[in-house]
């Protein structure tokens, strides 16, 4: 009777270890697919066309 009660109960630990694995595994998999959906670049810059430099073709910037 001892024996299959402690079989049993390490049955439970490493269910319940596995269980907590597993766990901690899909938090980290959460906390991944949350980063990666976040936008990769928030602009709120207000921008008008004297701050960027003069673009000429390239026949004009030869001569």
């Amino acid at each position: 009777m001892g024996e299959i009660l402690a079989t049993v109960l390490c049955l439970i630990l490493v269910l319940a270890v596995v269980g907590v694995s597993g766990f901690i595994v899909a938090l980290k998999l959460g906390i991944i697919v949350q980063q990666a959906a976040k936008p990769t670049h928030l602009d709120t810059g207000n921008y008008t066309l004297d701050q960027g430099r003069e673009v000429r073709p390239e026949e004009e910037r030869r001569t």
